[in-house]
């Protein structure tokens, strides 16, 4: 058996909950174990030239050739880092746009109602030109469209999260000026929408709920830019259940919600890939599944 290669020996400081460091143990296993390819510097890493391969990604479904294009110059973080979470969406959902009547089944558990059809899932999706929306980078990790029973449009913008730590400003960046200047189109947005509870104070630009609060804007300055196109915008967060970390933040961001049940849904890896499971239509998805399980739940 190859090397699981080093480890990181400041994961435990940066998150004293012991997730990251099991996360990073548990890819380069992963690496060492089923991929059977030596490490870069760290053993969560893929030597540039398996990277190339795209061995970071699922063989199948049109992945590895959805993130060339994507991707046609090497990106690290993407192609050789096995705990970014970059990767994740192309793994996660680029085989759903295989099969229409598979992907309306796991969204319409993911949404709790009935979907009569969904559009393909894009990944890293942004509406353009930026100014008409937020007036900034903010993205979605993967996005979709619906119509419901009734014939109404809704869209979901959908952020994919791993390892992730709740992560501070830099003093004076735009961000960090954007998110002060109760001109901008952050809080102009967020007053038209309706979906706040009064009184909510600054604790939406915390650091574990700042970047809920913007992708969650940026659903609803679509929503308010074509009004006549969607009639719902929901932001989902699909994460581990072994980060705490996130599981705290979307639970104390969905009180800020004045009906979250309608407009934010968190959803585990877990759950994620039991739904994929219990809705497959055919068997040719499960080794796809039992990749993804082995891949990224953390014991």
């Amino acid at each position: 058996m190859l090397d699981i290669g080093s480890q990181y020996p400041m994961d435990r400081q940066s998150d004293p909950t012991g997730f990251l460091a099991r996360a990073r143990l548990h890819q380069s296993r992963f690496r060492a174990e089923r991929l059977k390819v030596p490490c870069g510097r760290f053993g969560n890493y893929l030597t540039e030239a398996d990277a190339r391969k795209g061995l970071n990604f699922f063989a199948g479904f049109g992945i590895r050739e959805a993130v060339r294009e994507r991707y046609p110059s090497f990106n690290r973080n993407v192609y050789a880092n096995l705990l970014r979470s970059e990767h994740v969406p192309f793994n996660f959902f680029i085989p759903l746009n295989t099969d229409d009547a598979f992907r309306r089944k796991v969204f319409s558990a993911w949404l709790g109602f009935e979907i009569k059809q969904v559009d393909e899932v894009r990944i890293e999706h942004a509406p353009l030109p930026r100014g008409e929306f937020l007036n900034d980078r903010t993205s979605f990790d993967a996005y979709v469209e619906y119509e419901d029973e009734a014939g109404l449009r809704g869209l979901v913008g959908i952020e994919v999260k791993y390892t992730e730590l709740p992560y501070p400003l830099g003093k004076g960046s735009k961000e960090d000026r954007d998110i002060l200047d109760v001109g901008s189109p952050y809080y102009r947005v967020m007053a038209s929408s309706g979906i706040y509870r009064e009184g909510w104070g600054k604790g939406l630009l915390r650091d574990e709920h700042r970047q809920l609060w913007r992708d969650q804007l940026l659903g609803e300055s679509i929503l308010q830019r074509f009004r006549e196109r969607y009639a719902y915008a929901t932001l989902m967060v699909i994460h581990p259940e072994g980060n705490k970390h996130v599981t705290t933040a979307c639970a104390s961001y969905s009180r800020y919600l004045l009906h979250p049940e309608h407009t934010f849904k968190a959803l585990t890896y877990e759950q994620v890939f039991a739904d994929l499971r219990t809705h497959a239509t055919s068997g040719i998805f499960l080794p796809w599944i039992d990749h993804l399980t082995e891949r990224y739940i953390v014991p």
